[in-house]
């Protein structure tokens, strides 16, 4: 009997175990409308009025649109012709560009990461010579959630490369959101510490 206990003992410890392991490694879900806190957002440039995210996310992939509204025309902003985001121009010799506004410049403003760590290609309707991969990796807490974007543009021995790498880490009670966000382009690299907040209302899942 003693040793009959002393296995179901060991076996129970085993499942209890199994079972803090998935609770601990349950994936966060990032799904609703992320408005920027700009109290709580250092560096930010002062033309910028709102940042606004509406996240949408699946087991299998994760939609991420964003906008942003205000006179940003430090340097100029110009609109992508191929899907996703801002590809500014180049700022230039001697102009120093401010701390904030060219992490702000290189946004992508709509894209799907795949959630199974899987490297993917974004498409570029029109923009052959444009290529975006994109890969979504989970942290070990779960909690937190590393984006990265690598744009290539050019032909021969005239590309260009762009990175974009975003780390988000939901808060405890999820009502909050904190985005690293850097880049590195051939101008320079900046980073921003994003810090956004929950609005009412979820929105649709991805189709």
């Amino acid at each position: 009997m003693r040793k009959t206990n002393v296995v179901f003992g060991i076996i129970g410890m085993i499942v209890l175990s199994f079972c803090a392991i998935s609770i601990e490694a349950a994936e966060a879900d990032f799904s609703g409308v992320w408005v920027l806190d700009k109290k709580k957002t250092r560096d930010l440039p002062h033309g910028l009025d709102s940042f606004t995210m509406i996240v949408t996310q699946n087991g299998q992939q994760l939609l991420v649109e964003a906008k942003l509204e205000g006179n940003l025309q430090e340097p100029e902003f110009k609109e992508a012709s191929s899907g996703g985001g801002y590809l500014p121009s180049v700022p230039a010799a001697g102009v120093d560009v401010r701390t904030g506004t060219l992490a702000l410049r290189y946004v992508n403003h709509k894209e799907t990461y795949s959630l199974d760590g899987k490297e993917t290609n974004a498409p570029q309707e029109g923009a052959a010579e444009v290529s975006i991969k994109l890969k979504a990796k989970w942290a070990k807490d779960g909690k937190t959630l590393d984006l990265s974007s690598v744009q290539t543009s050019g032909r021969g021995g005239q590309r260009a490369m762009l990175s974009i790498k975003e780390r988000w880490t939901l808060s405890d009670d999820g009502e909050g959101l904190r985005v690293l966000h850097s880049v590195a382009t051939p101008q320079g690299s900046d980073t921003l510490a994003l810090v956004f907040r929950k609005e009412q209302g979820k929105p649709p899942n991805p189709q």
